[in-house]
């Protein structure tokens, strides 16, 4: 017999607290600077390490710098009848005082190089044709007064003079950090329809979002310019710049705040802007920082800036009837094959309930990004070379590739951040009211009350607390059925998390 006490039983303990799941971004894979071959992979790791700032942000700036270069004369045949141009979009979002203005110089200055070295060697030509323009002018100018005064002769001189009057070359411009969308048209026109944007801010959303257009969004010409579709560029009272095939390269490292809302802004997500950019979202290091910075080797600059050169120097091919095209890069077949596979499980991930179930804008575009990757680092690889004489690996596609899934990850999470979720952005905005008030218990018709301007409906509160619910940030607890009334359901907040407040 068992003469152990009778212990009369207590109260049934209340079921654990789950895992906590936040809100904002989860923790994220970072970007593995190795996958960037040779020279480049060695600049962009000594650059990040002597600027002690995150890889993300020196190799967002290295591809956007490589883009830029081989975006000009190449591009790559994915499979018969599709091609992507080599031209990307790079956002390394970071706060202020990670020295983002110095990577971002470093990584574009081998462009900045090249542009002086180019207009160096075209001032003799320049001051020459300069000089015949000015004379014939002059000589058009008196042709005119004679011509006012009736002489027929110096009239027609004057218009053939017109006509043969030559074009004062420009020096080759290759970025840009501030344009208005017309400038944009024409500097893409006078550069061989390539360009890049590069800044270590995010003005060029001020930008698109109306900043010269009285707040009307102007996204046409840089939309095309991802893709390289033909556009008209009308400029006042000045002609309009027709683009065959304008390209944009675009390398940003905007503050992370400037993220927030972006997907609210008109046309930037329904047009398809924010699904061409590859986000990266590092952690900052400040107050974690050595400062004890070494400086990069002299050669690893060197090497940078030579490759990056002869990317530059590439000559452009030519048809059939003598105009100008790009060279063609192939993939052999293995490499096809992995980037297929890659497509297929990047389409998987656009079905309901997949990771990108409220990102297929970003996802549509993931296998084309994927290939122009693999297409930059081909071009990196054989920059010494003819890299459009050489077939892309499968090892380079497998690098692509990787960077590509850390790219995938990353810009989910700055899509989230913009609010691309909406059961996610309405509950980071009913949980910033709980914040704002620490609120630690209340109802669901006080929180209905108090933010009817952004929940019209009581069912629209509900669903962002079961969110949060979910997450196991609170409890939502329906009242005991014998209080008198109708008590609406309330909120009871996550113990831990209360007793921050108090």
């Amino acid at each position: 017999m068992n003469t152990a006490p009778f212990v009369k039983p207590g109260p049934v303990p209340v079921d654990p607290w789950p895992e906590l799941i936040p809100l904002e971004a989860p923790k994220l894979p970072r970007l593995d600077l190795s996958l960037l071959p040779g020279w480049a992979g060695t600049f962009t790791r000594e650059l990040a390490a002597s600027t002690e700032t995150p890889p993300e942000l020196a190799g967002g700036m290295v591809l956007a710098t490589a883009a830029t270069a081989a975006a000009r004369t190449v591009r790559l045949c994915v499979r018969s009848g599709y091609f992507e141009p080599l031209n990307v979009w790079t956002a390394a979002a970071l706060p202020p005082g990670n020295r983002k203005s110095a990577v971002q110089r470093s990584a574009a200055a081998p462009l900045l190089a090249w542009e002086r070295d180019q207009a160096r060697e075209m001032e003799p030509t320049i001051k020459r044709v300069s000089s015949e323009v000015a004379t014939m002018t002059e000589r058009v100018k008196r042709l005119r007064a004679q011509a006012a005064k009736g002489d027929t002769a110096a009239a027609e001189e004057a218009a053939e003079l017109e006509a043969n009057m030559p074009t004062i070359p420009r020096p080759p411009q290759l970025w840009t950090s501030d344009a208005t969308p017309e400038r944009l048209g024409a500097l893409l026109a006078e550069n061989e329809e390539s360009m890049a944007w590069l800044s270590s801010e995010g003005g060029i959303f001020d930008l698109l979002a109306g900043r010269y257009s009285s707040g009307i969004p102007n996204l046409d010409l840089v939309l095309k310019a991802w893709s390289g579709d033909a556009e008209r560029v009308d400029r006042g009272g000045r002609p309009p710049v027709f683009l065959r095939e304008p390209l944009l390269s675009i390398g940003l490292s905007p503050q992370p705040d400037l993220l927030r809302g972006l997907a609210t802004k008109p046309g930037f997500r329904g047009r398809g802007l924010l699904g061409r950019f590859l986000f990266l979202l590092p952690p900052s290091p400040l107050g974690f920082r050595t400062l004890d910075m070494h400086p990069m080797g002299e050669t690893t600059g060197t090497a940078y800036a030579a490759g990056i050169a002869a990317m530059l120097d590439w000559p452009l091919a030519t048809d059939e009837e003598g105009r100008p095209r790009r060279h063609v890069i192939r993939l052999t077949r293995e490499a096809r094959e992995s980037w297929l596979e890659f497509a297929r499980h990047v389409e998987a991930t656009m079905r309901p309930g997949g990771d990108f179930e409220h990102a297929t804008d970003w996802a549509g575009k993931a296998p084309g990004q994927a290939a122009r990757l693999a297409g930059v680092l081909h071009c990196l690889e054989h920059a010494h070379g003819t890299p459009w004489e050489v077939e892309l690996t499968p090892a380079t596609m497998g690098a692509a590739l990787d960077l590509a899934a850390v790219f995938a990850r990353h810009s989910l999470a700055a899509l989230d951040l913009m609010g691309a979720d909406p059961s996610i952005a309405a509950a980071r905005k009913v949980w910033e009211w709980i914040q704002a008030g620490r609120r630690e218990r209340f109802t669901v018709r006080d929180c209905y009350k108090s933010l009817q301007g952004t929940f019209p409906r009581v069912a629209m509160v509900r669903e962002a607390l079961d969110t949060l619910g979910e997450r196991a940030y609170l409890r939502v607890k329906v009242p005991d059925a014998k209080e008198p009334g109708r008590p609406s359901p309330f909120v009871e907040i996550r113990p831990d998390i209360a007793e921050g407040w108090r």
